[in-house]
């Protein structure tokens, strides 16, 4: 039977094309029990397989870990955050690490599943025929499963074929959690211990020394409060220059009226000449103003741009040393106790059960999926032959090369049994 090409008329062109619709629907036709009997054997022997598959269960446990780290982490913030704001906002806090994702790297790491393997004695259970501990861990990495939840939480999910020995192992990689958590917890707390520690006596050394050197300026210099000394200095100089300057007008006067040689002119003089002489002592200093039987509280004027600076050196490194010591203390205190803990650090949100139903395989899923990819293979295939077909009857060089084809006897078997299959399943019928 030859296929008759339909034909349409576009509205468009009015050009008639050909219509390969129903010369589709004959090669489906013509080569129907092909098809049915492929899709059908795929579909029966699927469905047989994925019977004689084991079923899976799926138990979960869900734990939340610290929302914050506590201890020395969050004191190092707070700590360094008032540390710079006491050094006029030189600095600023630390960022907090994702706890979450140190869960799920411990719970992923090859101690975590080395733990569970012997515990449960997966060797025997996966049946490793080496008893390679190294094979059951790899093969323990795929059926469980690690993630974080929507809320934060960590999910674990173990796939076993014992309902009761999946939710155990769930619930055994919270404590090996715990375990390893509290060990790195505790060699954290020790490293950062010893960490401060050497920090605390190196500042205690450097506050020594600046304690020191602020003394020994101040013992040389006569310079207690620069400041206020500065300030005091420059008021009675003020005070001084004043009266000097009223001393001098009343010298002139004097001069003029009582005449250069008077003794209360002589007496003006003097007491100009001196405050002149303080005044510039003031400024200038002298050359024994520095020494141990000074009496002078301040500094010269010529003197407190370069002292003042180095006064400021040194009290800055002195409130810079006691600032860090009064970090390092509590500082130190609570790495002592952290070094000292021992507690759980995840905070379990639900035990994993026994599951009630299977988690795989999902044989329904199975046999839908392997079906329709023996559909589309053998509608392929059906095409692909009627296409050689046809193109067999005129062009020798096509009916040569299916000949020289290697396979093509066991192809021709099989259809030849598919047809057989075909008439039997006709006569039964009939």
């Amino acid at each position: 039977m030859t296929p008759q090409k339909r034909r349409t008329e576009e509205p468009g062109d009015g050009q008639l094309r050909p219509s390969y619709l129903f010369d589709y629907l004959y090669v489906l036709f013509k080569r129907r029990r092909f098809i049915l009997m492929t899709v059908g054997t795929v579909a029966v022997v699927t469905a047989i397989v994925s019977l004689m598959l084991p079923n899976w269960y799926a138990a979960r446990a869900s734990l939340l870990p610290p929302k914050k780290p506590g201890g020395i982490t969050s004191m190092l913030e707070g700590g360094i955050s008032s540390l710079m704001k006491g050094l006029s906002g030189l600095g600023r806090g630390l960022g907090t690490s994702e706890e979450a994702y140190s869960y799920l790297a411990i719970l992923q790491s090859r101690t975590a599943m080395e733990a569970v393997v012997r515990k449960f004695d997966l060797v025997r259970v996966y049946k490793i025929k080496d008893g390679s501990i190294e094979k059951a861990v790899r093969k323990l990495s795929r059926k469980a499963e690690f993630d974080i939840g929507s809320e934060g939480n960590i999910n674990i999910t173990v796939y076993d074929r014992d309902r009761q020995r999946a939710a155990d192992m769930a619930n055994y990689f919270i404590e090996v959690l715990n375990e390893i958590s509290v060990r790195l917890g505790t060699q954290e707390a020790r490293n950062n211990r010893e960490f401060v520690e050497r920090r605390y006596q190196e500042n205690l050394r450097d506050l020594r020394i600046a304690e020191d050197s602020l003394k020994a300026f101040q013992q040389r210099y006569g310079i207690y409060a620069l400041p206020e000394q500065t300030e005091a200095a420059i008021k009675g100089a003020a005070e001084l220059k004043g009266e000097a300057v009223a001393k001098e007008i009343q010298l002139r006067i004097a001069e003029r009226s009582l005449g250069a040689d008077n003794p209360e002119t002589q007496s003006l003089r003097l007491q100009l000449a001196e405050m002149n002489r303080k005044l510039r002592e003031m400024k200038f200093g002298t050359s024994d103003w520095f020494t141990d039987q000074s009496l002078n509280l301040f500094v010269p004027f010529k003197d407190v741009p370069e002292l003042g600076i180095e006064y400021i050196r040194r009290y800055r490194e002195f409130e810079i040393q006691n600032k860090l010591l009064e970090f390092l203390v509590p500082l130190y205190e609570q790495a002592k106790l952290e070094e000292q803990k021992n507690m759980p650090v995840v905070l379990v949100l639900d035990r994993a059960v026994p599951p009630e139903r299977k988690a795989k395989p999902r044989r329904s899923l199975l046999v839908l999926i392997f079906t329709a990819l023996a559909a589309l293979f053998a509608t392929s295939w059906a095409f692909v032959a009627e296409l050689y077909e046809r193109e067999r009857e005129h062009n020798p060089r096509a009916a040569a090369l299916a000949e020289a084809l290697p396979g093509r006897e066991t192809y021709r078997k099989f259809v030849r049994s598919i047809r057989r299959i075909g008439v039997l399943q006709g006569k039964h019928r009939g």
